[in-house]
């Protein structure tokens, strides 16, 4: 080849490897910006961001390319109904990012508005009401989202969404969408959504984030500390004339859901005050999250007629599924969680108490139920280690057909479990379904009566934790590190840590700190403890999670 070619070649490489390189870009918007600044530093910010319908000038010249930064100054407002900044419609996000070198669309914390940090808020400008409202103010019953992000390779982060109301609501929206299947490997982290109304006659299709789509079964879409909060949407007591349907008097009732679609990991979460809190078709991964108050919906003939805490309906998940490290307690519903199963479930370190559990005609009900799915590999394996249930309001039931569901086909394998309210195994579980239901219990497992484990300090002022290392758990369980080399989130059952689940910083107390189970690390020789919590005479005894505050702004 001629040198000169070569030469040329080679600078052309050189020059577009550099190009690349360079061409990433941090752009700030805030709401004193204007979109004819350059938008590339926080003191020439864009009034708006690609994608807003109002978005003008620089900013609308601009787009998007892998690796960019779009940050957005905390603490300011931009609206979708009436106010300064307007949006002018919905945000819809269509650039993608790549491995590698995702978009990131959040915050720098040392950029605000305001004496300290909070997050920037998108709001349909409705006020908030725990009660139905006589109207809208700003009516979303049929607008799409308030942020479409139908793209892949994005974070989008610390972003607070709330103010919509709606009077009809005939088709699902929400506030923010996010396409399942197509769009891909994308994380929505430190979202905070709240304080959604409607008025009496409307239905209750809402979610917090909807990802209805088609496309890879796998599309690896991240959900990871964020807040589903409806303690200051619309929610009634117990026999409130606000229950529309029959059914739920007995308990109350709750608007909302948190995730509807697909959620592939959702981790670091908080779910409560909710008519749902996933439905989802692909879930692989649920840990360290915490689900409280979930009741019926306050509609009759809704979708959400039947609450869950998670109803992984479709079974399009690879495999394993793993649900470990989660906090469940004070649910109300006929169907918490529905897993469905291709080959096998990883169901350990969990806390669960006071949670429905009801009676379906003559069958045994089961806050936890296992089924197979059609797409399954003939049969299922369920491994539910170290778990602790408070008190015999949960079973665990290994289920008949439910469509789009199949009857589970396989084995049950219990050990180093904390089982209070129980006297046997026998009571634990509820063998359903039409298929095979094989129940081995490897033991160790801890049987307590309600009063025995209240004397020992097992209560749900602290979640079920040991207090004392002279408690019943403490060092009653085998060891199981033989089980923890399957893959890095087999390994989490041996290591012992667990990911904190607490209110971002910045967003002004709404939630108070929740730390996650506390557990120190499992030892490789010797006696592990039984139950979801590990005892070191060495430390102090694990700090139980706090009680949830939320408060209105």
């Amino acid at each position: 080849m001629n040198r000169l070619v070569r030469l040329a070649i080679l600078t052309l490489t050189i020059s577009s490897i550099a190009s690349g390189m360079a061409s990433a870009t941090t752009y700030y918007i805030a709401a004193n910006g204007s979109d004819s600044n350059s938008g590339t530093s926080n003191t020439s910010p864009w009034l708006h961001a690609p994608g807003m319908t109002n978005c003008s000038g620089t900013c609308s010249s601009v787009s998007p390319q892998a690796g960019d930064q779009f940050i957005f100054r905390g603490g300011d407002t931009w609206h979708f109904g009436a106010g300064s900044p307007l949006i002018g419609g919905g945000w819809n996000w269509q650039w993608s990012g790549s491995n590698g070198s995702a978009i990131y669309i959040g915050v720098d914390k040392t950029w605000y508005s305001g004496s300290s940090w909070a997050r920037p808020v998108m709001t349909g400008d409705n006020p908030t009401s725990t009660s139905f409202v006589s109207g809208c103010t700003h009516d979303y019953s049929n607008a799409s989202q308030l942020v479409n992000l139908n793209a892949s390779w994005i974070t989008f982060d610390n972003f607070e969404m709330t103010g919509i109301c709606w009077s009809s609501q005939v088709s699902d929206n929400g506030m923010l969408a996010q396409p399942g299947g197509s769009a891909t490997n994308s994380i929505v982290s430190n979202f905070y959504c709240h304080g959604w109304t409607m008025t009496s006659g409307a239905s209750d299709n809402f979610p917090c984030i909807l990802t209805l789509g088609g496309g890879a079964a796998n599309d690896y879409n991240q959900y990871v500390g964020d807040i589903f909060d409806g303690s200051d949407a619309p929610h009634f007591a117990a026999n409130s004339s606000s229950c529309q349907w029959s059914g739920n008097s007995s308990s109350g009732c709750a608007s909302g859901q948190g995730i509807y679609g697909r959620a592939w990991d959702v981790h670091q979460c908080i779910f409560r005050y909710l008519s749902n809190f996933m439905v989802t078709v692909n879930t692989h991964t649920v840990h360290d999250n915490v689900l409280e108050y979930l009741y019926p919906t306050f509609a009759s003939g809704s979708i959400q007629q039947h609450p869950n805490v998670l109803n992984n309906i479709a079974g399009e998940t690879g495999d394993p599924l793993y649900f470990y490290n989660n906090i469940m307690r004070n649910t109300y519903s006929t169907e918490d969680i529905y897993f469905a199963v291709r080959t096998s479930i990883y169901f350990f370190n969990n806390v669960m108490y006071n949670n429905m559990n009801s009676t379906v005609g003559s069958i045994p009900g089961g806050c936890i139920r296992f089924n197979s799915v059609s797409n399954s590999a003939g049969t299922q394996s369920a491994y539910i280690y170290n778990n602790t249930m408070g008190d015999a309001t949960c079973q665990l039931k290994f289920e008949v057909a439910n469509s789009p569901l199949t009857p589970w086909n396989g084995t049950g394998y219990f050990q180093n479990n904390h089982f209070i309210g129980f006297s046997s195994l026998g009571g634990v579980h509820v063998c359903a379904t039409g298929g095979t239901c094989n129940i081995i219990d490897n033991g160790s497992e801890v049987f307590q009566t309600t009063s025995v484990a209240s004397g020992q300090g097992y209560t749900a002022s602290n979640d079920y934790a040991p207090t004392a290392a002279t408690n019943a758990t403490v060092g009653a369980g085998a060891n199981l590190s033989s089980s923890c080399s399957t893959s890095s989130v087999d390994s989490e059952l041996c290591s012992g840590t667990s990911d904190a689940v607490s209110e971002p910083s910045g967003s002004g107390g709404k939630i108070a700190s929740f730390p996650a189970i506390a557990m120190v690390p499992r030892p490789a020789s010797g006696a592990w403890s039984a139950g979801a919590y590990e005892f070191s005479g060495s430390q102090a005894s694990p700090n139980p999670p706090t009680g949830l505050q939320a408060s209105v702004q």
